[in-house]
């Protein structure tokens, strides 16, 4: 008994070790399967893919954490609340709280965060309110029209109001007229007077309703009792006050009854009619607040409400009208005239929000950077709803409110991550194991390639700093437009850095800088030229759709520009023309034939198949530019013959030659 307890510390002690040597087996898992969980590495039973090295007690210490959301192994940045498969039909692997998710994001040190001036703001949450402007017109209240007739015969014998647009007051004579039936009316009333005395009878009676029918106003009828002597012609006043806008008879007319003379407009109260597009009508209601503000003279504004929201589109454009009353005591609006109208309308009381500038557009996808501790960033796709005021976007699923978001600077990391994921798909399925995330480095830190003809992550960054330079502009804005032309300059002097051929195009003219503008008009001189050109450029790499912004081009200005919204904003005539311009798509501008060939890729062996007999070895004496310009789809001799469009500039370097790697000729001069 004495020998068992002796060895009874060490039987603990073996088992202890036993324990922790089992808890600290290396185990490996495949990230497309995680159910497949072997001892040994190699290969992945069901995909062929390396399985990565885990730890035996990963599985108990998942279970003990919590999951913050479920992600798509396929497609990068699609995520889910619930457990369930992704668009490619794979189930989607869960996610923790706290876990190491470095393989799947992007890690970035403090000093090139600073250097890529990445911003980031928090999502937030509040109230979606829907904010947008239409045209109006100013018309006539219906309500208000009257039209003058008479209910017998006669013919005008004077006209007191004889033109269209004169202002009456109730009471006001308007015409005299003489009529038969009136006159017989009158002298019927005489004699029965005289016939009944000062008591009346039915026969008084009888002939005083016929003058009432007539309209006979109760002043002539008083004279009538005083004088007992009818009048031939007896004038007509106004009823109310108005504007004549149609005047029908003339002097020594005919009328007969019913037949229309004047027409007036009670224009103290007045209907704007708001045109309202198909894509806002569900934004617009009955009783919907609306803020009318005049288009001309000194700027006045009308609050009113909308009083009826026509059920019919009319079919020419596709606008339905929403009919708002407004009191116009002074005379201020004048029927037919051009008005703006705003419309404001709260869509939900309490809604996850993110920054329009935080979303990457590429076709259906949304897409935001996610910043992480430690300088990680992860993509996350999002579901939109509406657009809200201040430039935020109601977030269906994919962020919650107090995550923080890159607002600038992100596509440089979307252009990371779609590399990465390019060359995972490159990767043979025995080769696709997933490694450890690397620092991404800033674009301006990359080797130049001197073949490189356009250089994308800095053209996009020009771009949306062309564009982020353009949005002031458009609002009348010249010191939001000099806040914005530092990180222009800089990104222009970043485009020149990484693309050397840059210098001698359409870019050549900014080399020397972008001056400082003193007014709007030298600010939108200046710019024009550029803004064509980086839209241009955008245009020709075909990056529109990638970058997510828009690109318009306005006629009486003759140049384009960029923007981030889809809605014309002209920064060439601002407020006075905003809506000046047209929206350009790739398809639009591409040219009817195509006739564009791509070099091949710089492959030796396929290089050295396709040699011509009796031609040197490649690496030998001649050039990799020659030997490009003998296969066949690449033009090397066009540039040289005019071709500008394969060209550095107009040096006539061929485009074969650029993409070698040969130095641009401007260089070697």
């Amino acid at each position: 008994m004495k020998s068992l307890f002796r060895l009874l510390p060490f039987l603990l002690l073996g088992l202890f070790a036993a324990t922790a040597l089992f808890a600290a087996e290396q185990l490996y898992t495949c990230g497309m399967h995680p159910q497949i969980i072997k001892k040994e590495p190699g290969n992945c039973p069901i995909c062929g893919m390396k399985l990565t090295p885990i730890r035996a007690n990963t599985a108990g210490a998942a279970s003990e954490r919590k999951v913050k959301f479920y992600k798509s192994t396929m497609m990068p940045g699609e995520v889910s609340p619930k457990p369930g498969k992704d668009s490619m039909g794979m189930g989607m692997v869960p996610v923790y709280e706290g876990g190491d998710n470095a393989s799947a994001n992007i890690q970035i040190d403090v000093a090139t965060i600073q250097r890529m001036n990445l911003r980031t703001a928090a999502v937030g949450h509040g109230p979606v309110r829907r904010e947008f402007r239409t045209v109006g017109i100013v018309n006539y209240n219906e309500t208000g029209l009257r039209d003058i007739t008479t209910k017998y015969e006669g013919w005008l014998e004077k006209l007191f109001v004889n033109v269209t647009w004169a202002v009456v007051k109730a009471g006001d004579p308007l015409f005299e007229i003489y009529s038969p039936d009136l006159y017989n009316a009158q002298l019927n009333y005489v004699v029965a007077l005289r016939a009944d005395g000062e008591a009346g009878g039915s026969l008084s009676r009888a002939a005083l309703a016929r003058l009432q029918l007539f309209d006979v106003s109760d002043e002539v009828i008083a004279e009538l009792n005083r004088t007992k002597e009818p009048h031939r012609t007896m004038a007509f006043r106004a009823p109310s006050d108005g504007v004549v806008i149609e005047k029908m008879g003339v002097a020594g007319q005919m009328m007969k009854p019913g037949e229309r003379i004047y027409r007036l407009a009670d224009l103290s109260s007045v209907w704007v009619q708001a045109e309202i597009y198909e894509k806002d009508l569900p934004y617009v209601r009955a009783g919907a607040p609306a803020l009318v503000r005049s288009s001309y003279g000194p700027e006045r504004t009308f609050e009113g409400k909308v009083d009826l929201l026509l059920p019919q589109v009319q079919e020419q454009t596709r606008t339905a009208t929403a009919r708002i009353v407004l009191a116009n005591a002074d005379g201020f609006l004048r029927p037919g005239m051009f008005v703006d109208v705003r419309f404001s309308a709260q869509l939900a009381a309490d809604a996850v929000l993110v920054p329009d500038m935080a979303v990457l557009r590429s076709g259906e996808r949304n897409t935001v950077f996610l910043a992480l501790d430690g300088g990680y960033f992860e993509a996350r796709e999002v579901k939109l709803g509406a657009r809200s005021e201040g430039n935020n976007y109601q977030v269906l699923s994919g962020l919650q409110a107090g995550e923080r978001v890159v607002t600038s600077g992100q596509f440089m990391l979307d252009s990371e991550s779609q590399l990465r994921e390019a060359i995972q798909k490159m990767l043979k399925p025995g080769d696709a194991a997933v490694e450890p995330a690397a620092p991404a480095t800033l674009p301006g830190n990359t080797p130049k390639h001197s073949s490189a003809i356009v250089a994308p992550d800095a053209l996009k960054t020009l771009a949306f700093a062309g564009a982020d330079a353009a949005a002031p502009l458009a609002k009348d804005d010249l010191a939001g437009y000099q806040a914005q032309l530092p990180a222009l300059r800089a990104a222009l002097t970043a485009f020149y850095a990484a693309n050397e051929h840059a210098a001698h195009g359409s870019f050549a003219a900014f080399k020397g800088g972008l001056t400082e503008p003193t007014d709007l008009k030298s600010a939108r001189r200046d710019f024009a030229p550029l803004s064509s050109a980086i839209a241009d450029a955008v245009l020709a790499a075909h990056l529109t759709g990638e970058t997510g912004l828009h690109m318009f081009e306005c006629s009486m200005a003759k140049a384009r520009w960029l923007q981030r919204d889809s809605d014309t904003k002209n920064p060439f005539y601002g407020e006075k023309m905003l809506t000046c311009g047209d929206e350009i798509t790739e398809l639009e501008a591409a040219p009817k034939t195509s006739m564009t060939h791509v070099a091949p890729p710089l492959d030796a062996q396929a290089m050295a198949r396709a040699l011509p007999p009796g031609h040197p070895p490649i690496g030998g004496t001649m050039p990799v530019a020659d030997y490009l310009g003998t296969l066949p789809g690449i033009a090397g001799n066009d540039a040289k013959a005019g071709g500008a469009g394969d060209s550095c500039g107009n040096c006539g370097m061929s485009a074969a030659a650029m993409a070698a790697g040969e130095p641009c000729e401007h260089d070697q001069k």
